[in-house]
C-alpha cells in the first residue's frame, strides 16, 4: 500500500475553480455585433468616396475635352494663316511689278512734256496709256 500513498489525485487540477467562468468554443468564435456595422459603414464610405472621385474625374475630362476643341480651332486658324503666308511671295512680286509699271508710266508722262517733237510726245503718251492698261488689277 505504499504505492497508493504516492498517488496524487489530479481532480483538483482538472476542475475549474469556482470564481472563474468556464471557457467554451462558442464565446471565443463569435465576433461582436458591432464589427458588422463597422464593416457596412466602411463599405458605404468607400462607395461614396468612389462616387465623388468618379464625378471629379468626369469634370476634369470634360474640361480637358473643351481645351482640346479650343486648341483644334486655334490650329485651324494657324493653318489658314500659314496658307496666307505661302501666297505672300506672289503678292509681293505683284506689288513690285505694279510699282515698276507705275514708275515707267510716270517717266513716260514726264518725257512727253520734255520732248520738242509732237510725234514723240504722242508716242510717249500712247506708251503711258499702254503701261496703265498693262497694270494688273489689285
Amino acid at each position: 500500500m505504499q504505492s497508493e500513498e504516492k498517488v496524487v489525485s489530479m481532480d483538483g487540477y482538472r476542475k475549474p475553480k469556482e470564481n472563474e467562468a468556464p471557457q467554451s468554443n462558442e464565446t471565443k468564435a463569435a465576433p461582436p455585433r458591432d464589427m458588422g456595422r463597422v464593416a457596412v459603414f466602411a463599405a458605404v464610405i468607400a462607395i461614396l468616396l468612389a462616387g465623388v472621385l468618379f464625378y471629379r474625374a468626369n469634370q476634369n475630362l470634360n474640361a480637358i475635352s473643351k481645351d482640346v476643341t479650343g486648341i483644334t480651332a486655334k490650329m485651324g486658324l494657324m493653318d489658314a494663316r500659314m496658307a496666307e503666308l505661302e501666297t505672300l511671295p506672289a503678292k509681293s512680286k505683284q506689288m513690285v511689278t505694279n510699282t515698276m509699271i507705275q514708275e515707267m508710266a510716270q517717266k513716260a508722262a514726264y518725257l512727253s512734256t520734255q520732248v520738242d517733237n509732237r510725234e514723240q510726245a504722242a508716242k510717249l503718251l500712247q506708251a503711258m496709256e499702254l503701261l496703265q492698261q498693262a497694270k494688273p488689277a489689285e
